[in-house]
């Protein structure tokens, strides 16, 4: 979804986002890149949530996200698994059926990600981190929805942020998109990255739309016709009233979970090669082993709360992190080098796709 500012983006979104959480079997993940008012009572039925950079008393929203992406990605995979080992009369083409999505006994409902001013994530200030996100949302957008993980996202810059791979990701991640919605833009240009390349040449222009016309989007991607729509407006104090009721829906079936039921974001995942990645900080270009070790321990404590320097020595150096000399406070420890857990990572994309 794209658009510029002030023409609707974030309602829309919300809107649609709105719809799934009346859905009870619907889990959801909301987050805002700009950290605006607009999204926070999601987190009356949010699964995992997190609002802009600033950290508050619920954590770093920028690691709150990053690994609710690897988090999903590692569901996904599960998921695939799962599904093809399912019979074919449970299963027949080994996607997600509305059945196997709503039996509990399954663990696989449908799970909504929603990312606001998403072109927010891509240009966090860390090369490294940008390159993760693109990466695992790149993959998510790609591989996930038949799998009943689904990207629902909007940005008021639908040309890309950033340089390099990233912005390469960036163009991957949204050409992936099967569905469309372009409220008013500034040129035809704009409205066919948002549209898709060619709907322009098909006649559809969102730069045509006038400038009252708040609210008001081309919908391509969705059916046969791409359709002038016109969203309707639910504003904060709807919003919150929807939100009600979906958490009193979700009580009811059982379903209210994570950061909406009072959950600490456990994971079912340990990937200590991501984790390690995750606890270097700004400029940092290598850390001890005992370092590493006290962090994992804090970020991490239900994987970590008792691992040693040596445990995540021996762990990371039989993943391929050499232990090499690392300085620190004037003395030379042993460690790892940040850009080694990085090549580590990116061998093993490499070769498990």
């Amino acid at each position: 979804m794209g658009a510029q500012p002030r023409q609707g983006k974030s309602f829309t979104a919300r809107l649609l986002a709105l719809y799934a959480a009346l859905d009870p079997y619907v889990q959801l993940e909301v987050f805002d890149g700009k950290g605006s008012p607009d999204w926070r009572k999601f987190a009356l039925v949010a699964h995992s949530c997190s609002f802009g950079f600033t950290p508050s008393r619920d954590g770093d929203p920028l690691e709150i996200f990053v690994q609710t992406l690897r988090d999903l990605k590692a569901d996904v995979q599960a998921r695939y698994q799962k599904l093809s080992e399912l019979p074919v009369d449970i299963c027949p083409e080994g996607k997600l059926t509305r059945e196997i999505a709503r039996d509990p006994k399954y663990g696989m409902p449908v799970r909504l990600v929603v990312i606001d001013e998403c072109q927010e994530y891509f240009d966090t200030g860390d090369k490294e981190l940008n390159k993760e996100i693109a990466g695992l949302l790149v993959y998510l957008v790609k591989v996930a929805p038949a799998a009943g993980v689904i990207v629902l996202d909007a940005t008021q810059k639908p040309g890309g942020v950033g340089t390099g791979d990233t912005a390469t990701a960036f163009t991957s991640f949204r050409d992936n998109h099967q569905v469309r919605i372009a409220l008013r833009t500034g040129s035809w240009q704009v409205s066919d990255l948002v549209l898709g390349s060619g709907a322009y040449s098909e006649g559809f222009d969102s730069s045509a739309l006038l400038p009252s016309y708040k609210g008001v989007g081309l919908l391509r991607g969705a059916g046969d016709d791409t359709p002038t729509v016109r969203f309707h407006l639910a504003d904060a104090e709807d919003a919150e009233k929807i939100l009600q009721t979906a958490r009193k829906l979700r009580e009811r079936a059982g379903t209210l979970s994570g950061y909406a039921a009072g959950q600490a974001a456990i994971r079912e995942v340990r990937d200590v090669l991501a984790d390690a990645a995750s606890v270097f900080q700004g400029s940092e270009t290598g850390l001890p082993w005992a370092l590493i070790a006290a962090r994992l321990a804090e970020r991490i404590p239900e994987h970590y709360a008792d691992v040693t320097g040596d445990a995540i020595s021996a762990q990371l150096r039989a993943l391929g992190v050499p232990s090499v000399d690392i300085k620190r406070d004037g003395k030379a420890l042993k460690g790892a080098k940040k850009a080694a857990v990085t090549a580590a990572i990116n061998r093993r994309e490499a070769t498990t796709g």
